[in-house]
């Protein structure tokens, strides 16, 4: 399954040849995975940090640019999850104008108790639902 969120590229996001301020680009790729994370399993980040006491850190992440983002395009940011783990979760995100792609990102996320800093195992109804979104 795939999970996809359109996002205009604005002003702050790149000059005005195509030239993507590369921590802007990161930002609307972890818009698209707040955004998928609530759609996935049913929990957003306040809830996911306030009640529960997790976050979902990246601990590693790849990013390959392909064509220049232009002021005024609307991305259409694709979420699909490559590999669940006990504690984690590789996802790739893809953003495209039409069939066009204009950069992807590879990240492992690793679910962690905020308390302690450590990880911790996905809670078996996360489980069952990140399962079902397996690419």
């Amino acid at each position: 399954m795939a999970f996809t969120l359109a996002i205009p590229v604005r002003f702050g996001d790149c000059d005005f040849a195509g030239i993507g301020y590369y921590p802007r680009l990161l930002a609307l790729v972890d818009a698209t995975i707040e955004d998928w994370t609530e759609a996935a399993i049913g929990i957003t980040r306040t809830t996911l940090h306030g009640v529960h006491r997790c976050g979902l850190p990246t601990a590693d992440l790849s990013v390959r640019f392909v064509t220049p983002c232009r002021l005024g395009e609307t991305l259409s940011c694709t979420v699909r999850v490559r590999k669940l783990g006990t504690t984690s979760i590789s996802l790739n995100v893809v953003a495209e104008v039409g069939s066009s792609p204009r950069f992807e990102a590879d990240l492992v996320q690793v679910l962690m108790d905020l308390s302690s800093g450590r990880p911790v195992p996905w809670p078996d109804e996360w489980r069952s639902r990140l399962q079902v979104e397996l690419a």
